[in-house]
């Protein structure tokens, strides 16, 4: 059977698409090892949604810290570390120390779990991305116009302009067994924290640099390598 004119343009056109990202090695797993060189929460209710697939997850990316000082959860691959609402006595910076190897995966990769998780270019901690505000970032705010998150570019990663989404789990709603719950979206500032250590008095919130609220948010669950 003859194939139409069009049909075989589409063709060529996914073949010349497939062998420019080979040619760039631009493979998925590649653009999270990239953006980790180069590289919005204002009401309970929208946080609280989960969006849930089946396939399992395909990719991720590792060097996510906790800081033990303000309990947020920040990325440790770049040349910096962040900024720390509970600050640093040298740089104002994220803790590492004690902390496991996080890993988190991109929601267009499938799994269980909640879309709209961003990272942040300012303080490099996660933040709920999908409400009307951009939540309150510790990092001083040379890059945006009011105290918001700012999240990443990240050409690597093609149609993620605006930061690459993640899709975090919950304890509900998780792709198998196992991984670390008491994970905790922060009303006032919409980042990601940890409130396993002190339930319900963990960290410090750069909205009010009091603890951190867990009002409105699920249990969400971390996985290490």
């Amino acid at each position: 059977m003859r194939r139409s004119a069009k049909a075989v343009k589409r063709e060529g056109n996914r073949s010349e698409m497939s062998d420019h990202a080979r040619s760039n090695g631009y493979t998925r797993r590649r653009a999270l090892g990239l953006a980790g060189r180069g590289a919005l929460a204002t009401t309970a209710a929208v946080a609280g949604l989960l969006t849930v697939y089946q396939t399992p997850a395909a990719a991720a990316q590792s060097n996510w810290k906790f800081c033990r000082r303000c309990c947020g959860l920040w990325f440790s691959g770049n040349n910096t570390r962040g900024g720390c609402p509970a600050g640093n006595l040298f740089d104002g910076g994220h803790h590492l120390d004690g902390s496991g190897n996080y890993v988190l995966k991109v929601q267009a990769d499938g799994g269980a779990g909640q879309d709209g998780w961003r990272w942040c270019a300012q303080c490099q901690g996660l933040y709920f991305g999908l409400n009307a505000g951009q939540g309150i970032c510790p990092a001083d705010a040379s890059l945006t116009p009011g105290p918001g998150h700012y999240p990443i570019s990240n050409p690597s990663f093609g149609v993620f302009i605006n930061s690459a989404l993640f899709r975090i789990e919950d304890v509900d709603h998780r792709d198998g067994p196992g991984g670390q719950s008491q994970w905790r979206w922060c009303v006032k500032c919409a980042g990601l924290y940890f409130d396993g250590n002190s339930p319900g008095a963990s960290g410090v919130c750069p909205a009010d640099h009091r603890n951190h609220s867990r009002a409105g948010s699920g249990d969400y669950v971390l996985r290490q390598l």
